[in-house]
């Protein structure tokens, strides 16, 4: 019995290789201080210290995750002077968190989901 059109349809959409890119993403972005991160970053470049500052974690956490989320390629950094600023190197992740900011407005109470 063959496959159907829809099993045919759905295997080429979300391929083994796209379901893991976007499994990865997801598990940067479980991560409070990395999706808070992410979101800081969104709206434009930072140092560590203001990512500190944002976050209100440790420069060590704060440090630890912008080095995983640089090697994962996410990230960039770009000399100013003597600062590092940390930006978000895909448009995408930009996307993705205003997505996410339309489905969970900013003061949305529990008790109305």
């Amino acid at each position: 019995m063959g496959e159907s059109t829809t099993i045919t349809q759905i295997r080429l959409k979300f391929s083994e290789q796209r379901c893991t890119q976007v499994a990865q993403l997801m598990a940067v972005m479980s991560n409070p201080i990395r999706f808070h991160i992410l979101c800081a970053l969104r709206c434009e470049p930072f140092t560590v210290s203001e990512l500190v500052e944002i976050t209100e974690a440790g420069v060590s956490n704060v440090s630890q995750q912008l080095k995983m989320m640089l090697l994962a390629g996410y990230l960039v950094k770009e000399r100013r002077g003597k600062r590092i600023y940390y930006k978000l190197q895909e448009q995408r992740i930009a996307l993705l968190l205003n997505q996410l900011e339309e489905l969970f407005p900013e003061r949305q109470n529990l008790a109305d989901r």
